[in-house]
């Protein structure tokens, strides 16, 4: 397969976005950014940028897409239908390589998409995108378990660096594995660089495999102080979101994904039921607890 140089990256202003296309830009590539016409997003000067209708219509995508190489489409996954329709775009415009919005827990797992359903939406994705295959449309996707620094920094990993406080749930002891947002970026430039390694697959990274206990004592040992405990029901938190997301309320999908985190489920440690493609991407696992006083001090 011919190198992979051009690449549209669809959200790049979002929190995956951000990191991905530095990534690609200190690699070398040449980056277009996908927006709506009625983003006021900005970007490197590096970055072209080409705009179509907010609904994405098919002709617009296809004119846009024409001349590129690959596509990494980090929309929220929230309509199957639209996800499909880019890919039938990137297809029809002759793209060689498509990168679904997966970047996270593994929905290759039945057990996994039965915890947390909207899950079920990712799997439908990269199902659709098997069927292009054959049409010179390749792809990969990527499992990268919780994005660390970002996770911890936000808060949804159940850790608020402000106040000091932990949520743990159930006993603390599910395994999380996680990596930092800057190495899914890199993943990507390695993915496009040795396309023929990566093609049609699923690969799984990670930086830390660790548990909410083990954060926790690096976090107190990193900050000096001893932090609040709360507790809370894995079970719980998936009951709650699941209700929200019913009544189309989407501030549910946190709770809902959180609580598959730490589900306890073995099959939510992808590293062990999986493997790791960390050799073939050039990725490397950290120790907790630099990982920790890395992101206390930014």
């Amino acid at each position: 397969m011919a190198p992979l140089k051009n690449v549209t990256v669809i959200g790049a202003s979002g929190n995956v976005g951000k990191p991905v296309v530095d990534a690609l830009l200190k690699a070398g590539f040449n980056v277009t950014a996908l927006t709506r016409k009625s983003s006021s997003a900005t970007f490197p000067s590096e970055v072209k940028v080409q705009s179509v209708d907010d609904s994405y219509p098919s002709d617009q995508l296809v004119a846009v897409l024409k001349g590129q190489d690959a596509v990494i489409n980090l929309l929220p996954p929230m309509s199957v239908e639209q996800h499909n329709s880019i890919a039938d775009a990137a297809a029809e415009a002759g793209v060689k390589r498509f990168i679904p919005s997966e970047f996270g827990s593994d929905t290759t797992s039945p057990k996994i998409v039965e915890l947390v359903p909207i899950f079920g939406n990712k799997t439908a994705i990269t199902n659709y995108l098997k069927t292009k295959e054959s049409s010179g449309l390749s792809w990969t996707a990527v499992v990268n378990g919780a994005f660390f620094d970002w996770g911890l920094h936000s808060g949804i990993l159940g850790f608020d660096l402000k106040t000091n406080t932990a949520t743990i749930f159930d006993d603390g002891e599910a395994i999380l594995n996680a990596t930092n947002l800057s190495d899914v970026g890199q993943s990507i430039v390695t993915i496009l660089s040795k396309p023929e390694e990566t093609a049609n697959k699923f690969v799984f990274i990670q930086n830390i495999k660790t548990t909410q206990n083990q954060i926790l004592a690096a976090l107190e040992k990193s900050t000096g102080k001893k932090w609040t405990v709360k507790n809370r029901s894995a079970a719980e938190a998936r009951q709650t979101g699941g209700q929200k997301l019913g009544k189309g309320d989407m501030s549910g999908i946190p709770d809902l994904i959180v609580g598959g985190i730490y589900s306890g489920e073995p099959a939510a440690d992808y590293a062990t039921t999986r493997g790791l493609s960390n050799d073939l991407l050039g990725l490397k696992e950290y120790p907790l607890q630099q990982l920790i006083d890395q992101a206390i001090k930014a």
